[in-house]
């Protein structure tokens, strides 16, 4: 098999392969062979032997039929039932044709049948017309009916026996066609088992062939991997083993070489090291030449050497060092360039080896003996292509190659320590003669010095002696002559004083210019001060500029708000009522059209609103408050509102929760939802397969803040991860600019405006953080990172006390928001029991604990998983009672708290919130019965099902009234004895301290002003002790509070009611809340009128209702609605028609007007009917497309009673309509 062996592993493999390859064909036809074998008997029964049978049973379904008509044609005489018996026995024999067409092998039986048949109905048939015709005598009629029974008998015998036979062929076919699958198996399966036998076997010798020289290969890589270099390799073949086996020896000879070079030179590196530290530091000639031969001599095993430095300025080499070296009288020190060897070698610059050289050429000596030198190796010493000097060096041995080439490093390493030397000496000598020069200045300059002042004494006498010589000129010529020579050193010298005094000059001249140019920089200074000024006059006109272009834009924006709205409120309200269908007069299409206009209009309103919250943060005027959130509650709220979103679309959804995050952070938590519920949705939006992935975490260490007002301690990051389409780098930036998206396709594929990340960008950074972007690109998925602040108490508390104001506001306006749900019957069929408690919680797990326990306290329990299915059961079945839980999918459980409260049949309904979030109070203001915070102790949930229980089962509300006035006492007393409420009064602190430990009130009624202790005072200590029981608060006085007692008012207090004219009825309705007593549950006699009136249908009918618009369209949508409720409808175009129609029909039930109108808009309008005592308590509602923040608070200034928003939203609208007309 050495030629298998020598085969390539490609080849190997390929014969195993092809082995199986040529099994599975013969095997492939096999079973090819057998399949059609079958499909030619499987065609014989689809083509036969069941169509055969299928003729044959309906055959005797249609024979029965036949007889029976026929025997009715025969008893009844009928010439049509005879006839129908006759078109069937055509069929059936029709069907025999059929018979013998699809199996020819059965015309002989088939004939049989066909005569037996056609016996028969011969028979019948004559029996028939003779009784139709009566041409029958009766003696013989019994006789020709046995006769026809015979023949029928006749027939079923042989269509029993041909059916009998049919089957036992059909059957027949069938088992032959088992046995024969049975057989194909068998063979089969052997032919499998020794295909799979025969390729185990060549694919063991092939694995053997192939493993066996790879693993003696492993084995000797391995080896010398571990530097065993002297493994044995064995001689492969000629396939790729026995190649690779050559390579590793190949590659083990490399290595040892390799080895043995690297050891070489690691050692020469070492030698270079050892001499360059050898000639380091500040050394002679003499030094630094013994210091060098004395390392290189015994390196290189040599026994002699000499080192001579060349001298530039004589072109001399002198000996300076040597090794051993035994001086002899004729030989000379100092070498001219090109004298000996060593002259030589330093003219040419080349290195010279003598061998052999003659016995008395060298000698080498010894203590003990002399010997002489074989070999000698001259070598210049060069640097920078100047030649330092020349190294000679004598041995017994003969120098290597190695030697040589050590040699030529070393001797690089050497001219740079002698020209260190040398430049060292030179600075030392030009340092000497430096300071040799100063010392001699140094005297010249006091010489100078002495002969000036002589020459200054001098001209002074000569000054002073002018006069005098020139008298004497004659007499003092010799003297002149003498001082001649003086002259001349006394001009050098005025020539020394005129230049210095022309250096002075020069230095004043650029003094002045100095002086010019520092006056021409003050001009220049004060010029563009006045220039700075300018600019910041026109700085500030801009600003003015900027500030009325903010102005404009934001009317603008109000304006746009309102034309866009007036039409689009057409639009929502007729495709809506289209889209309804209630006449049933569109067919399914017309519908389905309506629903997409009355989409597209919804999206279109979003879009405003989205453009209308960018103006908002852009003039500042987007409102943060500041709440105190925990990490896992954001996290449990998203994941509770996105899973199901992602679950829809196929996709992974994780929340990850960093390490070291605080309990909880402080920012708005409304902001911050609006931007991660963005982040995500897009997320989700963008990825087709794969996960998104809400992490809330501190940054990384490495990780660099977009910000640098953000601290990595005091930062928290939200990032949201997905694995969708990516963004490019050059787009990253673009998709944070308003109506920009990274590609102009992917509106129209995903939808979208591009303000989303737009808006959330602008919100972080008005919470004080920032939003980035990470992707590698398109196709990589993408990270958004939320940067946000920690925050602390005291930004919670300064925002809380902002809040108290906005809130005194909307405490003290007597405008009521009506509902905005529309519901529609779920069931008609339901029947509401005693006891229901209706369960509103998305997390359906949770919801069937909760419906479970309600049943353990005999409660029937319904759950809703979001906030609009449950406003639509508790309007349609009013449950007894409902949990509601806050974070809900759409409108969230506060939202649907005031939707129970501002519909007059769920008010009274008692809610007990169950949540995650700790926010007790806000829900006992909104006139829950108690709050229960996630996660929540089983026992705590009984507990919660009592007080639910004990809600629904007492009829009784208790009210504790804390007043010392009694006139107040019985006035609050005939105010709530109409609503069966048990009042307990208490005139003092003490009184209501021992009420309150006594009995368990649903409210109390505070007056702040007591006898023995402050209201303060008693809250206070209502708060601070747990001996109390939590009770709702309204407090109701006459005392003018400042701002701050009202603010630490509002810790302990659920509701402040001034007490006024009007107040009582102020009072009743707050108390309501949270008294929760259900009218229904009253006696008749206490029962009031407004349930019946609230729920009638026709209390819209006959009302006249006047609608001021100036747009068309909204006239015609409105009014055919409002038309379909039952109202008059009287219309004025503007506010000065509006005022017309009132004058005239001063009888109006109520007004819905428009803000934006000509000649007289909306508020005028209001304010002029409001001003007439006639029309006080006239009802009228605003309806404006303008969307500002402000609108509500001017409508309501200006007289309107409520607010409706464009486009209308008809059932809000109806509600409000509702409300305003029972009052």
């Amino acid at each position: 098999m050495n030629w298998f062996q020598n085969l390539s592993v490609r080849l190997k493999i390929l014969s195993v392969a092809g082995l199986g390859i040529v099994l599975f064909v013969v095997y492939a036809a096999y079973s090819f062979y057998i399949a059609e074998t079958n499909i030619d008997h499987l065609k014989r029964i689809e083509s036969q032997d069941f169509p055969v049978l299928e003729l044959v049973n309906a055959n005797n379904v249609d024979f029965i039929a036949i007889s029976e008509s026929f025997i009715a044609a025969i008893t009844q005489a009928d010439p049509d039932l005879l006839q129908e018996a006759q078109s069937r026995a055509a069929e059936f024999e029709q069907r025999l044709a059929d018979i013998r067409r699809t199996d020819p092998s059965l015309s002989g039986s088939v004939e049989d049948l066909r005569s037996s048949f056609s016996a028969y109905i011969g028979e019948a048939t004559t029996l028939a017309r003779s009784l139709i015709d009566n041409d029958t005598a009766s003696d013989d009629l019994y006789q020709r009916i046995s006769h026809v029974r015979s023949l029928q008998d006749a027939y079923e015998t042989h269509q029993k026996a041909f059916e009998k036979q049919r089957y036992e062929a059909f059957r027949d076919t069938l088992n032959s066609s088992r046995s024969d699958n049975l057989s194909t198996q068998k063979i089969g399966l052997f032919l499998g088992l020794v295909a799979f036998t025969l390729l185990a076997l060549i694919a063991l010798r092939v694995t053997r062939a192939i493993t066996l020289p790879l693993e003696g290969a492993v084995n000797a890589a391995d080896n010398i991997a571990n530097g065993k270099w002297d493994t044995k390799i064995e001689k492969g073949g000629r396939d790729e083993t026995g190649h690779l086996l050559h390579a590793i020896r190949k590659m083990r000879d490399s290595l040892i070489k390799r080895h043995t070079e690297d050891r070489r030179q690691e050692t020469i590196k070492n030698h270079l090291a050892e001499l360059n530290n050898r000639m380091r530091g500040e050394m002679s000639f003499e030094q630094l030449g013994n210091n060098m031969l004395s390392f290189l001599v015994p390196v290189l095993e040599a026994q002699v050497g000499a080192f001579y430095s060349f001298d530039p300025s004589t072109e001399q080499l002198t000996l300076s060092s040597s090794y051993a070296m035994q001086r002899r009288k004729h030989l000379a020190n100092t070498f001219k360039l090109g004298e000996s060897l060593v002259g030589q070698c330093a003219l040419e610059r080349k290195s010279i080896l003598l061998e052999q050289v003659p016995e008395d050429y060298i000698s080498i000596a010894s203590g003990t003996g002399a010997g002489q030198a074989r070999n000698v190796m001259v070598m210049p010493v060069v640097h920078d292509d100047e030649i330092k000097g020349v190294l000679e060096i004598g041995a017994f041995r003969e120098f290597s190659d190695e030697d040589l080439t050590f040699l030529e490093q070393c001797v690089s390493v050497i001219a740079v320590s002698v020209h260190s030397v040398q430049s060292r000496m030179r600075l030392a000598q030009m340092l000497e003669q430096t300071q040799e020069q100063a010392v001699a200045l140094e005297r010249q300059k006091e010489e100078m010095a002495q002969v000036n002042e002589d020459l200054e004494e001098q001209a002074m006498e000569l000054s002073a002696s002018e006069s005098r010589l020139q008298q004497q000129q004659e007499e003092l010529k010799a003297i002149n002559e003498e001082l001649e020579s003086q002259t001349q050193a006394l001009r050098a010298s005025e020539e020394s004083l005129q230049a210095q005094q022309e250096e002075l000059r020069v230095t004043n001249e650029e003094l002045e210019a100095q002086a010019r140019l520092l006056t021409e920089q003050k001009s220049e200074m004060a010029q563009k001060n006045d220039e700075l000024e300018l600019l910041r006059h026109e700085l500030e006109d801009k600003i003015r500029e900027l500030e009325m272009s903010s102005k404009y834009k934001s009317e603008f924006l109000s304006t746009m708000s309102h034309e866009l709205r007036t039409p689009l409120n057409s639009i929502l309200i007729l495709s809506n009522a289209l889209g309804q269908n209630k006449k049933g007069n569109l067919d399914d299409k017309q519908v389905e059209h309506a629903q997409v206009i009355h989409s597209a209009g919804s999206d279109l309103l979003s879009l405003i609103n989205d453009i209308l919250d960018i103006s908002k943060i852009e003039e500042g005027k987007m409102d943060v408050i500041i709440d105190d959130l925990s990490p896992q509650e954001i996290s449990e709220h998203f994941r509770r509102n996105f899973a199901h979103v992602a679950e829809s679309r196929n996709l992974d959804f994780h929340v990850n929760l960093g390490d070291n995050l605080p309990d909880y952070f402080y920012t708005d938590r409304q902001r911050l939802e609006q931007i991660i519920k963005n982040l995500l949705s897009n997320a989700l939006k963008f990825t087709e397969q794969g996960s998104v992935t809400l992490t809330i975490a501190r940054p990384e260490e490495d990780e660099s803040l977009p910000s640098r007002q953000l601290l990595r301690d005091q930062t928290i990051k939200f990032a949201v991860t997905d694995t969708g389409t990516g963004i490019a780098s050059e787009k990253q930036k673009l998709i944070f600019e308003a109506f920009q998206q990274a590609d102009g396709t992917t509106s129209r594929k995903y939808g979208g405006t591009g303000l989303g990340l737009t808006i959330s960008r602008e919100l972080a950074r008005l919470l004080g953080g920032e939003i980035s972007l990470y992707s590698d690109g398109e196709g990589t998925g993408s990270t958004f990172m939320l940067y946000l602040p920690e925050g602390s108490e005291e930004s919670m508390e300064a925002s809380a006390s902002g809040a108290t104001q906005e809130a005194d506001i909307g405490t003290n306006a007597e405008a009521h928001t009506a509902p905005l749900t529309h519901a529609e019957t779920a069931r008609d069929d339901f029947v509401v029991r005693e006891k229901t408690v209706l369960i509103v919680e998305d997390d359906s797990e949770f919801a069937n604990v909760l419906l479970e326990l309600a049943a353990d306290y005999g409660l029937e329990g319904h759950i809703c998983s979001d906030g609009e299915a449950a406003l639509e059961y508790a309007s349609h079945y009013r449950p007894s009672a409902i949990i509601l839980d806050i974070g809900l999918p759409g409108i969230d459980g506060w939202e649907v708290m005031e939707k129970l409260k501002a519909d007059p049949r769920t008010k009274d309904i008692p809610v007990h919130f169950l949540s995650g979030r700790d926010e007790r109070k806000k829900a006992l203001e909104l006139g829950a019965i108690d709050f229960l915070t996630k996660p929540a102790k089983q026992d705590d949930i009984l507990s919660a099902f009592a007080k639910i229980e004990g809600a629904i089962e007492t009829n009784v509300r208790r009210l504790l009234v804390v007043e010392d006035s009694e006139i107040q006492h019985e006035s609050i007393r005939e105010l709530f004895d109409q609503k069966g409420v048990e009042i307990t009064a208490a005139t003092s602190g003490e009184e209501a301290l021992k009420a309150l430990r006594e009995t368990v009130f649903d409210c109390m009624i505070l007056d702040l002003t007591l006898p023995d202790m402050s209201g303060f005072e008693l809250l206070e200590t209502l708060h601070a002790s747990e001996s109390y029981d939590s009770v709702p608060v309204v407090i109701y006085t006459g005392k003018d509070m400042t701002r701050e007692e009202e603010a630490k008012l509002r810790k302990y207090a659920d509701r402040i009611i001034l007490k006024t004219e009007r107040s009582h009825e102020r009072l009743l309705n707050e108390a309501s809340l949270f008294l929760h007593w259900l009218e229904s549950t009253l006696p008749a006699n206490r029962r009031t009128s407004t349930d019946a009136i609230e729920h009638r249908d026709d209390i819209f009918e006959g009302k006249q209702l006047l609608l001021v618009d100036d747009d068309m369209r909204n006239i015609y949508a409105l009014s055919a609605q409002l038309e379909e409720l039952g109202f008059d409808i009287t219309i004025a175009n503007n506010g000065r028609e509006a005022l017309d129609v009132l004058e005239e029909h001063p009888d109006m039930d109520i007004v819905l007007m428009d803000i934006m109108m000509p000649e007289m808009d909306g508020y005028e309008a209001m304010t002029h009917i409001r001003e007439q005592a006639r029309f006080q308590k006239l009802p009228m509602l605003a309806l404006t497309a303008k969307a500002m923040k402000d609108d509500r608070a001017k409508c309501i200034q200006a007289g309107a009673n409520d607010y409706c928003s464009k486009p209308i939203d008809m059932a809000k609208l109806t509600s409000l309509l509702r409300v305003w007309l029972h009052k």
